[in-house]
């Protein structure tokens, strides 16, 4: 199945589900980690922040012990591979960037950059950091996979209204002062607020079937500023650089935000009751 929990599934038996699937595609990927490993280390951590977006729906079922004792191993898993994805993350959002980028600094700079971060990424050690990846994988086996009660509707509004306030918080500390490091707790708390709302679309769908693309549309933004501020990092110091580059990677990034700073404004406009009161499941024909 999808990343989607069906109608007629209890939220336990479909979120153990959703784990066990996310755990057996990603031991697939596990096999042929070395053929690509910047590939791997994104699809990974991709694997990771899904697991990590159910259990927090999970929390209320699992309890909040249990739910930090998974959520933190999943966490330092994909910190196994950040320094790997980091390498490749460069390249990219260099891609993302490429046609604004050629049409302000041209085509030969952009090329120029985009080997720069190659060789750079060439320069990464993979082996080590996927190894300790796939043994932990190995060692944990068949208790990566929670053991949940059916659980109820109460329990995923509750879900989804924590992720929901989290978001919320975070946005208005990353627009207070749009540092770097609080846009990017910004598009984390989005991020697990969109795979929320695309796994309980189903169950919610008053609520949450026009929510989904427009929370993943507001990652998106909030990725691209990202994107921007990895380009920016890894043309540091670079001497060989255009004239600017600084001011139009800038230039961008504003835009960027405003735009954020717009969706974000009409994502979370409620106060995180008032919206977790909508949540209600539909009602079924006799």
């Amino acid at each position: 199945m999808s990343f989607v929990l069906a109608p007629h599934e209890t939220p336990g038996a479909g979120l153990t589900r959703v784990i066990q699937e996310q755990v057996a595609k990603l031991s697939v990927e596990c096999v042929d980690a070395m053929q690509d490993a910047s590939a791997f280390a994104h699809k990974a951590r991709v694997r990771c922040k899904r697991v990590r977006a159910v259990l927090r729906l999970a929390k209320p079922m699992m309890g909040a012990k249990a739910f930090r004792k998974e959520n933190r191993w999943w966490r330092d898993q994909a910190r196994l591979l950040s320094e790997l994805r980091d390498a490749g993350a460069r390249l990219e959002a260099l891609e993302t960037l490429r046609p604004f980028l050629a049409a302000r600094i041209g085509t030969a700079m952009t090329r120029k950059l985009g080997e720069r971060f190659e060789a750079e990424r060439q320069t990464a050690e993979a082996g080590e950091a996927i190894g300790k990846f796939i043994d932990a994988m190995n060692k944990r086996g068949d208790t990566l996979i929670p053991d949940l009660p059916a659980g109820g509707a109460e329990d995923m509004m509750e879900g989804l209204g924590q992720t929901y306030r989290a978001s919320r918080i975070a946005m208005k500390h990353a627009l207070k002062d749009e540092e770097p490091e609080l846009l990017h707790e910004w598009r984390k708390q989005a991020k697990y607020h969109a795979l929320q709302a695309r796994l309980m679309r189903l169950h919610f769908p008053d609520v949450l079937d026009q929510r989904v693309a427009a929370v993943r549309d507001l990652a998106g933004l909030l990725g691209e500023v990202q994107d921007i501020e990895v380009v920016a990092a890894g043309a540091k110091g670079w001497r060989a650089g255009p004239k600017g580059l600084s001011d139009v990677l800038e230039a961008r990034r504003h835009a960027l935000v405003t735009g954020a700073r717009a969706t974000g404004a009409a994502l979370f406009a409620e106060k995180p009751k008032a919206w977790s009161r909508q949540l209600r499941p539909p009602v079924l024909a006799e």
